[in-house]
């Protein structure tokens, strides 16, 4: 509804709410539990939902704002990821987690901490992450690049129709794909790039701890120039945030440069609406034929 566009931000611990009171789907997948702490450690919990899931696991930058969000619960004065970095040791699962945090350093600017992500007594990922306050951020700024070009929504290829089999994630964020995408159509176009826009379906604009989730969220860039259908997992993915996003979609461009021996990067650009780059990734896949 266009009502829920740009909804008022009425404040309860850690979520973003709704005029009617329902909370954002993102918010409330999100949401960390404080179980237990010693100031310098500190143990969430949290429940993995089902409708972040690329076929039955749930999207990794999804795992990780949930990690994202239990850090920024404990540096309430560095809130902002600015960098951050998770190695997925096993695929994640809907369903509870535990969250353990710990507290590196803090620093007037910047503060360090890593966090682990644990089911059925089981590490699914490990964190290391620097946090600031993008509100504080002013210097010298030179952009060498522009965003992806892109027609509008409308005139976009909708991803949804090519999501592996049980993914769920279409109905909590869309993504609408360059017309000239050609494994969307079914043609391979032999480059190994993606772009397009993405949102939220429920109408909340991304902030910084949601670009975590939206550098995953595109398909792999490698699906334009593969003729078959394979799976990518994540090994690492490294996010630096650089600014909170304005109202409205990003726009996103995926590239990738190399593949060695089954292994393969992925860089990525997120961008807001008005033309300002908020976030950059890298991680690191592998090519996995089922």
């Amino acid at each position: 509804p266009k009502d829920a566009a740009r909804p008022s931000r009425i404040r309860i611990p850690g979520l973003l709410q709704l005029p009617s009171g329902r909370v954002y789907e993102f918010d409330k997948d999100t949401a960390v539990r404080p179980i237990a702490s010693d100031g310098q450690r500190s143990t969430w919990s949290a429940d993995l939902s089902d409708g972040w899931n690329i076929g039955s696991n749930p999207n990794g930058g999804y795992v990780l704002a949930i990690a994202g969000r239990a850090i920024s619960s404990v540096l309430p004065s560095h809130p902002d990821p600015f960098s951050i970095t998770s190695h997925y040791l096993r695929p994640a699962q809907p369903g509870p987690a535990v969250v353990d945090v710990e507290i590196v350093r803090i620093g007037r600017k910047h503060a360090t901490a890593t966090a682990s992500l644990v089911q059925d007594g089981k590490e699914r990922i490990r964190v290391l992450a620097t946090y600031g306050d993008l509100n504080e951020q002013n210097g010298l700024t030179r952009i060498e690049a522009v965003p992806p070009d892109l027609p509008p929504q409308d005139r976009c290829l909708p991803r949804g129709t090519q999501e592996p089999v049980g993914s769920t994630i279409g109905g909590r964020s869309s993504i609408f794909l360059h017309p000239d995408t050609g494994w969307v159509k079914g043609v391979p176009g032999g480059t190994a790039v993606v772009s397009g826009w993405t949102s939220f379906q429920d109408g909340r604009d991304a902030d910084a701890l949601s670009l975590l989730f939206f550098s995953d969220a595109f398909p792999p860039a490698l699906f334009d120039f593969l003729p078959e259908k394979v799976w990518l997992p994540t090994i690492e993915l490294t996010v630096h945030v650089r600014a909170k996003p304005a109202p409205g979609p990003l726009r996103g461009v995926m590239r990738t440069r190399f593949l060695s021996n089954g292994y393969l990067e992925e860089d990525g650009e997120l961008w807001d609406s008005t033309d300002r780059i908020v976030a950059q990734s890298r991680q690191l896949g592998m090519l996995f034929r089922p």
